[in-house]
């Protein structure tokens, strides 16, 4: 499910199934998955395969489909205190400078929207968690190649189309990208201006574990000033400190 569309629905059908489960009522088979979310009814029989093969969902002899191990492992990854405490770093930075603020990981060449909070009054219709955006033309992505040597990016990146994917300023090879990030190194932060959407400056950087980086926190604003932009990359330090330290602990 590499898709965002792919991926949202996938989102949609596990929902709707374990919400099931849990009510205590009998299970969904892949019909009444269909008729609860309005999906069509092939494609839920193929993504729901997808799910059961990655063991997010296990069907019985009667064709209900519950939860499977896979989901109840990622619940509990879930609820580790790191990732609460990101919730609410999310929305301090959200509605203290009142842009929207991302939580996000790596997926393939992909970085999939774990979290987002927006600040009071902002609009930012593109931030839906569950989002799979390409990894190098948002600040938040890119913050995950942060490590990356240029052939890591070569082998990450070889299947990808450059050319049209993404705002203005995105990377359009894997020569440009490397730039970037070795601009980005040097500032000690992805600043994207206009990579992702026209009009829109993320500031991003990787959080890691013992292992290396796990995540990446980024902010997103419009055209704002020196002063605001020095405040708003200060914030997030702080919480990618605070986050970074969480992380690593047992």
């Amino acid at each position: 499910m590499s898709a965002p569309s792919s991926l949202l629905q996938g989102l949609a059908l596990l929902d709707a199934a374990v919400a099931q489960e849990r009510s205590g009522r009998q299970g969904h088979n892949a019909s009444r998955l269909a008729e609860t979310t309005g999906i069509e009814r092939s494609r839920v029989s193929r993504l729901t395969r997808e799910l059961r093969d990655l063991g997010y969902l296990d069907r019985d002899n009667a064709a209900v489909l519950k939860a499977g191990d896979g989901f109840f492992r990622a619940a509990g990854a879930l609820s580790r205190p790191w990732l609460r405490a990101a919730r609410e770093s999310l929305r301090v930075l959200a509605s203290t400078l009142g842009v929207p603020a991302q939580l996000v990981a790596a997926e393939g060449p992909g970085a999939i929207l774990l979290r987002s909070e927006k600040g009071p009054g902002v609009s930012a219709d593109y931030l839906r968690p569950g989002i799979l955006t390409p990894i190098w033309c948002t600040g938040p992505g890119r913050a995950l190649l942060w490590d990356h040597t240029r052939d890591d990016l070569e082998a990450l990146l070889a299947d990808v189309q450059f050319v049209g994917v993404g705002g203005p300023g995105a990377a359009r090879s894997v020569d440009q990208l490397q730039q970037l990030l070795e601009r980005d190194r040097d500032l000690g932060m992805v600043d994207a201006r206009e990579e992702y959407v026209e009009g829109v400056r993320d500031f991003a950087l990787p959080i890691r574990d013992q292992r290396g980086i796990v995540v990446s926190i980024g902010i997103s604003s419009g055209a704002i000033s020196e002063r605001r932009t020095r405040e708003a990359q200060s914030a997030l330090r702080d919480a990618c400190a605070r986050l970074s330290r969480l992380i690593q602990e047992p």
